[in-house]
C-alpha cells in the first residue's frame, strides 16, 4: 500500500515539474508587430521638397509592422517601402496610412511647387526670385524730339522677366535691346515686362517736330524752329 502511494505522489510531481522544463520556441517567420502596437512610418518625404512648375520630385516611405499602406492624392495601396516620382500641378501635401489590428496611423509630406522658374531663358532672360516683378532698369528714345522722317533710337534693358514686349507694333523683344524708329507723328512707346509675379510697363515718347530745320546756326548746332 505505501509502495502504491509513493508511485502515486512521484508521478503527479513529475507532471508538476515537467512542463516548466519545457521552452516552446516561436519560428522567426511568425514574429510579427507585437499585440497592441500600431504600426510605425520610419520615413515619409519627398526629395527635393520644393520644385519648379513642370518639375518632378521623388516620394519614399518606409514602414513596419503594417498589414496595409496606401497613399492618398489617387496613388493608392503601396508596398511597406518604397519610391516613386511624382509631379504636383501645384503645391501638394501627400498623406500615408498604414493599418493592422491595433489601428492606423498617417504621416504627411509636403512638396512645394515654386510661383517662378529658376531656369534661364534662351533670349537671355534672367531668372526671377520669389515674391519679385520685373525690373525696367532703362527704356527712353535718342533723341525724344526728332524731324519728320527722322529717326531716333529705342533702347531697353530688363530684368527677371519671363516675357517683355513693346507696343505700337513691334511685339516680343529680348530682354534687352535697342532699334530704330521712324514714328510719323509724335508717338509713346510702352515696354512690358511680365513674370510670375506679375507685370510693370514704363513709357519713352518721340516727339516729332512739326518745323522742321530751316537752317543752321554759325555755332554749326541745328537750329529747331517751333
Amino acid at each position: 500500500m505505501k509502495r502504491l502511494v509513493f508511485i502515486s505522489l512521484s508521478l503527479v510531481l513529475l507532471l508538476i515539474l515537467i512542463p516548466s522544463c519545457i521552452t516552446v520556441q516561436t519560428p522567426a517567420s511568425l514574429i510579427t508587430q507585437p499585440v497592441g502596437q500600431a504600426p510605425v512610418i520610419g520615413t515619409f518625404n519627398s526629395s527635393p521638397s520644393a520644385i519648379n512648375p513642370g518639375g518632378t520630385s521623388n516620394l519614399s516611405w518606409n514602414v513596419t509592422g503594417a498589414n496595409s499602406v496606401s497613399i492618398d492624392q489617387g496613388i493608392g495601396l503601396v508596398n511597406a517601402s518604397g519610391s516613386m516620382t511624382i509631379e504636383p500641378a501645384s503645391s501638394t501635401v501627400y498623406t500615408i496610412s498604414a493599418t493592422n489590428s491595433a489601428g492606423t496611423v498617417t504621416g504627411s509630406s509636403l512638396t512645394t511647387v515654386n510661383s517662378f522658374s529658376q531656369v534661364p531663358y534662351n533670349n537671355g532672360y534672367n531668372a526671377t526670385t520669389v515674391g519679385t516683378s520685373p525690373v525696367i532698369i532703362e527704356f527712353s528714345g535718342n533723341p525724344s524730339i526728332i524731324n519728320s522722317a527722322g529717326t531716333s533710337n529705342l533702347s531697353w534693358n530688363v530684368t527677371g522677366a519671363n516675357s517683355v514686349s513693346i507696343d505700337n507694333g513691334i511685339g516680343q523683344v529680348n530682354a534687352s535691346g535697342a532699334m530704330a524708329v521712324s514714328p510719323a507723328t509724335s508717338t509713346t512707346y510702352t515696354i512690358i515686362a511680365t513674370n510670375y509675379n506679375g507685370t510693370v510697363n514704363s513709357s519713352a515718347t518721340i516727339i516729332i517736330n512739326a518745323g522742321g530745320i530751316s537752317g543752321t546756326s554759325s555755332t554749326g548746332t541745328d537750329t529747331i524752329w517751333h
